[in-house]
């Protein structure tokens, strides 16, 4: 069992070492380096695919990118449902924290977006014993909503992983805190994310491989389970920054089969150039949107004190 104390620990470390100019650097250089390779073959894949920009259906694609930007929304307030049900009065401006460390997942490491917020969020005097307990629990439910969407391309297997995931993160939430109070939350996000957001992402997926003409109605459910599954093999890759690479390669293995790898690597970019996209612009609305609330200390602590002595679970 982890205890409090050293999430809390460990959150404050990430935090520092987040902020350390030659960490920021060597992660920026590694970016960089990823990022100019895949442009350096984008022209060889592309004339390899049968995809034509003359052919390309830009409605389709702009709706994706509603899709997609509705779905990083709905993420970030899903992070403040899941404060709530610990106890802490949110203000709904603080979902900007969230837009704004989404930018550190494109970070070697996997862990840099959480050690951003948590310094944003002790920045705006949110109970850090609240924030570090929320962490797992979106992690978990995000998991969770993702391999359930698996199951519409692996079926029972994928519903296997579901009850697995369930149970890392009850694990989790009864070490962390009250159990009651950590399951609450837990149920909750778990529902929001697989009834809101894995829905709006996997369809944007959908819509923009339908944008390049390389999907129809009756292939949604193929690509709604590929995209998921791509999706939580690169969260689980935390040496890939956002999964760059990896959920790129798990689209094409998937894929494949059904429009040939040139084109299911066009889709994957272009579904990740998308999302890229929205968190660059999710990431702007909620730095305006906490630089004109202010800074103000969160008051009213947790009604249910995580700190308190004697309550279930705490060490």
């Amino acid at each position: 069992m982890v205890s409090r104390q050293r999430l809390l620990r460990f959150g404050a470390t990430a935090a520092a070492m987040a902020n350390a100019r030659r960490v920021q650097i060597a992660a920026q250089l590694l970016l960089a380096g990823g990022l100019i390779f895949v442009l350096l073959r984008l022209h060889s894949i592309w004339s390899d695919s049968h995809v034509s920009l003359a052919r390309v259906h830009w409605l389709w694609l702009a709706g994706a990118f509603a899709l997609t930007a509705s779905s990083v929304g709905a993420s970030g307030f899903i992070w403040l449902v899941i404060l709530r049900a610990l106890g802490v009065p949110t203000r709904s401006r603080w979902a900007g924290m969230f837009f704004q460390a989404q930018l550190g997942k494109y970070i070697p490491g996997g862990l840099w977006q959480y050690a951003g917020r948590s310094a944003l969020a002790r920045a705006y005097g949110i109970p850090m014993r609240a924030v570090a307990t929320s962490l797992p629990i979106e992690l978990a439910a995000t998991a969770c909503g993702g391999v359930a969407f698996c199951s519409l391309l692996l079926g029972w297997v994928g519903l296997i992983g579901v009850f697995v995931f369930l149970g890392v993160a009850l694990l989790a939430d009864a070490a962390t805190r009250s159990r009651r109070a950590a399951l609450h939350a837990g149920a909750r996000a778990s529902v929001l994310y697989g009834a809101v957001v894995w829905p709006l992402l996997s369809v944007g997926f959908w819509m923009t491989a339908h944008g390049f003409g390389r999907a129809s109605a009756a292939d949604l459910p193929t690509y709604l389970g590929a995209f998921s599954a791509a999706w939580v093999v690169g969260l689980v890759a935390i040496y890939a920054p956002g999964g760059l690479g990896v959920r790129e390669a798990v689209l094409v293995a998937l894929l494949r089969g059904k429009i040939g790898s040139a084109d299911a690597l066009v889709v994957a970019l272009a579904s990740r150039a998308i999302l890229t996209l929205v968190d660059l612009a999710a990431a702007g609305a909620g730095f305006t949107a906490l630089r004109r609330g202010g800074r103000s200390v969160a008051t009213g602590a947790a009604t249910r004190d995580l700190g308190k002595p004697g309550e279930a679970g705490s060490e």
